[in-house]
Order: C-alpha cells, then sequence, then structure tokens
C-alpha cells in the first residue's frame, strides 16, 4: 500500500531525466527524477508492504498473482486492447488480479514518484495494495487508442483497512505503450491528478456516516476537524494511566527506599499535577455526557 499512496503524495509536476532508451524507441520516456532519500522511502515501504502483507495472510494471493506469467505470446494490437480492457474489469492496478498477459515481462511501470521494470513485481505490490482495501471503486471514463499506445483516464475510490477506515478517492490516467512488433505491452505510465494535501486530508478522516464506533475513529474524526478539544478527551484516559503508574510507582519506590523516589522531586510534581489534570477532564467528560453536552468527539470519549 505505501508505495502507492507515496505516488499519490507525491508533486505532480516531478522533475524528468532520460530513461536511456534511444529517441523513437517503443516505451521511451522519461523517468520520474526524485531525490536518493525518496527512492530509499519508495524502496523501504515496499519491503513494508510486502512484510505487512505476511502478517495479514495475504502473500499467497499475491504469490499466485505472479505465477501467472504475463506476456508469454506475441499478441495483435486488437488482443492487446481486448486483454488490456479486460485487466480494467478486474481492476488489475488496485487489486493486482488482473491476468495483465498483454505486459512483457520487463515492462517498464512509472508513475510521479518512481519507476522500475518487471510485470510480477508490480503485481506483487498492486496485490499487496488490494489486499488492504475494500469497497473499491473504478470507474473508466476516457479510452484513447493510438496507433502503438492507448491513453486511460480514470476515477478511483476505496476504503483503506486501518483502524478509522478513512476513504482515499482519486483521478488519474494511464498510459499504455504498445510494441507491436513484439505483440506486448512495454510501458505502463501512471499519472495522478490529486492534490497531496488533499490526499494527506483523506487519509487522516475516518468514512464514517454516523457516530464514531472506536477510538481510533473518535481521534482521527477529531484530528481533521482540527478539533483539539476532542483529540484531548480521547488521549486523556491513556495520559491518566501513564501519568497514575509513574505517580504510584515513584511513591512505591520511595518508601523502599526511605528517602526520594524513582522521579525527582520536579517531575514527580509534574506527573502529580498531569494526573489531577486528567482526574479534571473525566469528571468534565463524564458531567458533559450526562447533560447529553457536546464533547467535540461526537458524543463518544
Amino acid at each position: 500500500m505505501a508505495p502507492r499512496l507515496l505516488a499519490l503524495l507525491a508533486p505532480a509536476d516531478a522533475g524528468a531525466s532520460s530513461s536511456g532508451r534511444p529517441d523513437g524507441s517503443p516505451g521511451a520516456r522519461s523517468e520520474p527524477e526524485v531525490g536518493t532519500g525518496l527512492k530509499a522511502v519508495w524502496y523501504g515501504a515496499e519491503t513494508f508492504g510486502q512484510l505487512l502483507s505476511l502478517t495479514k495472510g495475504q502473500q499467497q494471493p499475491a504469490q499466485r498473482a505472479a505465477e501467472q506469467p504475463p506476456g508469454a505470446r506475441r499478441m495483435s494490437r486488437e488482443d492487446m486492447l481486448a486483454a488490456i480492457r479486460a485487466d480494467y474489469d478486474q481492476q488489475y492496478f488496485v487489486r493486482g488480479v488482473g491476468d495483465m498477459e498483454a505486459y512483457a515481462p520487463d515492462c517498464v511501470f512509472a508513475d510521479p514518484f518512481v519507476s522500475f521494470s518487471g510485470t510480477d513485481r508490480f503485481k506483487r505490490n498492486v496485490a499487496n495494495l488490494g489486499g488492504l482495501m475494500s469497497d473499491i471503486r473504478i470507474e473508466v471514463y476516457e479510452w484513447v487508442e493510438g496507433p502503438a499506445s492507448l491513453e486511460t483516464r480514470w476515477r478511483f475510490s476505496a476504503l483503506l483497512d486501518l483502524p478509522w477506515r478513512p476513504r482515499l478517492a482519486a483521478a488519474g490516467g494511464t498510459t499504455h505503450v504498445m510494441d507491436l512488433e513484439r505483440g506486448c505491452v512495454v510501458r505502463h505510465d501512471e499519472r495522478w491528478d490529486v492534490e497531496p494535501g488533499k490526499v494527506v486530508a483523506q487519509l487522516i478522516k475516518p468514512a464514517i456516516k454516523g457516530p464514531p464506533s472506536n477510538a481510533w475513529e473518535t481521534f482521527m474524526l477529531a484530528l481533521s476537524a482540527g478539533d483539539t478539544k476532542g483529540m484531548w478527551f480521547v488521549l486523556n484516559p491513556l495520559a491518566l494511566r501513564a501519568s497514575g503508574a509513574l505517580v504510584l510507582l515513584s511513591l512505591a519506590t520511595g518508601l523502599l527506599r526511605g528517602g526520594e523516589g524513582l522521579l525527582p522531586g520536579p517531575a514527580l510534581v509534574a506527573c502529580e499535577l498531569a494526573f489531577v489534570s486528567c482526574v479534571v477532564t473525566e469528571i468534565i467528560k463524564f458531567a458533559q455526557g450526562m447533560q447529553g453536552g457536546e464533547t467535540g468527539t461526537g458524543g463518544r470519549f
């Protein structure tokens, strides 16, 4: 999931460098130029997605997707277009379950963030992403066929499998470059028409229509609304337990030692003040809840 989200957050007008292909060759395009640090983040995110898929039991579907060999036969232009349409019907670039039989094994996949070769690798990455999504909706609203290319434009939305269930929505397009001599797609250029700030706003806002059902949803709903009081009301029970535990531990240590406890005097006073503040906050929350007042968290804390 993370590499595709990074692509959404990358600037749409990223610079470009030469692809290393001769001019006029099939699939000749400029590569996205990003810093070494950003590329390291992308590859780290790719590895994290693979590890996350293992913990969620998703490696087998991803592996099955990679075991279906793409580009196994030379295809006509018409067959390639039909195969690409079938892939879109299966939501290939989100779920990673399309056959992608029109793509060369060494097809280049590029987005505003990074470029790499390998259809199997693309399918594994996307399968990891698709396994972390639900209620996926894709609309392909533009389909322009060229002599050796296909331009599509689409809209996409899905619920992310995060504790607060945000909905990610974006629009974009894909250029599929075909090599008619080889009979396969040799390049897949993906672009996302969305502002990074809007993506961040979507990621922190729960996609709920009723009251929040858990603390994560409550906190992220308050965060997305800039509700400082609501965020504090959610975090307060954690702060109450932490400050109370530190105060008790320090006092107990002081009794055993017959002197200063675990925390020095000023730190102990700060913890005691924090504990009292948390207790007062819980009393306020209880009073507001009893009165049916506004808590800043949609009625939940």
